[in-house]
């Protein structure tokens, strides 16, 4: 088994990739088009970290609490090894959005029984406790939820294991090709950037650009959030959510969001998001907005990288170009795989609760290792479902996935 790897993307995807195959002992050339790792998607202030249950214990509702036991047991390492990783399990508060979901958030605790320091149900009396603020509904409180700062976690996650992996930063992938068993990398120029026989694209939706992974259909959705200033212990001091989150002061500044906007490239900020921003924080904070003017906040804009179906892309890529449409559909163990080529990708909105155990997974599916999920999510995850007979239409349609749980 080879023991070398090239991972295009230092976000929370390739960073988490990188840390799990270096630490089995493999050697990894990082290359990333910005200047530092966590730039891109994974670049803003902070984000949320909680599962997402569902009535009928749907996979993405398995997916997210197994990538949220998962996550929290890495940032725990990570912060015991005194890397430079910014979090804080606050709790988070998923209020209700109306009546009907109330009752559905009830339910999913009466008929899961999850233990109360992992979820709960608190009504509106409570929850307006825990927020410190007068709230509208009740809602799920996870006690051990919380935010992270993403960049800082592609940051620890490569300063873990630095002596494996050479980063090759400012530096743009214009092709990846196979000869002799090698993937090689170039960039526009044609020279020669790095050559191994894995290589794992985790650069978001310019996945697309090479002509192996042209038939996925991730697309890119435009976020941005607010930065509210904030002072030290002003509520809420907990990750508040409703349509729309809002987290506790971080170094002076409160995160409030997010926008969403499929196929928009606009990376300047926009005074109508951080209007559209305001309003979802006074839909989970009635009158917190007040005296805030739009047009003095600063703010990120941030674009994520979505799959249709709200679930990642992990494992091996599929060979689009070896399946006959004019021949019966093949089950995913049976489908073509390019040799070599490796995806973990799609996370949109999830990245901080799912990039620690998609790494996980994907090293284990590259080295031949048990795997930390149960078969079906597996498969569930694999990029070749997008190659599945009657799916393929329906995955490129043009409605868009809600991330927002």
């Amino acid at each position: 088994m080879p023991q070398h790897a090239i991972v295009i993307g230092a976000g929370l995807a390739g960073s988490s990739a990188a840390e799990r195959l270096a630490a089995r002992g493999w050697t990894i050339d990082l290359i990333e088009r910005a200047a530092a790792p966590g730039e891109g998607a994974s670049g803003n202030l902070a984000g949320v970290l909680r599962p997402l249950p569902s009535v009928d214990d749907n996979r993405l509702a398995r997916l997210t609490r197994a990538g949220f036991v998962h996550a929290c047991a890495h940032l725990q390492s990570l912060t015991a090894a005194g890397l430079p990783l910014r979090w804080g399990r606050t709790g988070v508060l998923h209020l209700a959005r109306d009546d009907k979901h109330a009752a559905t958030q009830q339910r999913v605790v009466e008929i899961q029984q999850p233990a109360a320091d992992e979820l709960r149900f608190v009504d509106r009396d409570e929850a307006s406790q825990l927020a410190g603020w007068p709230v509208a509904k009740g809602g799920w409180w996870f006690p051990g939820g919380g935010w992270v700062d993403p960049a800082s976690l592609c940051r620890a996650n490569l300063a873990r294991q630095a002596t494996a992996i050479q980063s090759h930063f400012r530096c743009q992938v214009a092709e990846i090709r196979r000869q002799s068993g090698l993937w090689q990398t170039c960039n526009a120029a044609g020279k020669l950037i790095a050559a191994a026989p894995v290589l794992i694209l985790a650069n978001a939706a310019a996945t697309r650009c090479f002509s192996p992974a042209a038939h996925l259909p991730l697309r890119a959705a435009r976020g941005q959030v607010s930065h509210l200033p904030a002072e030290t212990a002003s509520p809420p001091a907990i990750v508040v959510c409703r349509l729309g989150y809002v987290t506790p002061a971080i170094e002076g500044l409160r995160c409030a969001g997010a926008t969403f906007c499929v196929d928009n490239q606009e990376s300047a900020l926009r005074q109508a998001d951080h209007a559209e921003n305001l309003a979802k924080l006074d839909f989970i904070l009635p009158g917190y907005s007040q005296g805030i003017d739009p047009a003095q906040l600063g703010g990120r804009v941030g674009f994520r990288p979505l799959s249709p179906d709200r679930l990642p892309m992990i494992g091996a890529l599929a060979d689009a170009t070896a399946i006959d449409p004019a021949r019966p559909s093949l089950p995913l163990a049976a489908m073509p795989r390019l040799p070599g080529l490796y995806l973990i990708n799609g996370f949109g909105a999830r990245g901080i609760v799912w990039s620690a155990l998609a790494g996980e997974l994907l090293a284990c599916l590259i080295t031949g290792a048990p795997l930390p999920l149960a078969d079906d999510l597996v498969s569930a995850v694999d990029p070749g479902r997008f190659l599945l007979r009657g799916r393929s239409q329906r995955w490129h349609s043009d409605a868009a996935p809600r991330i927002d749980g």
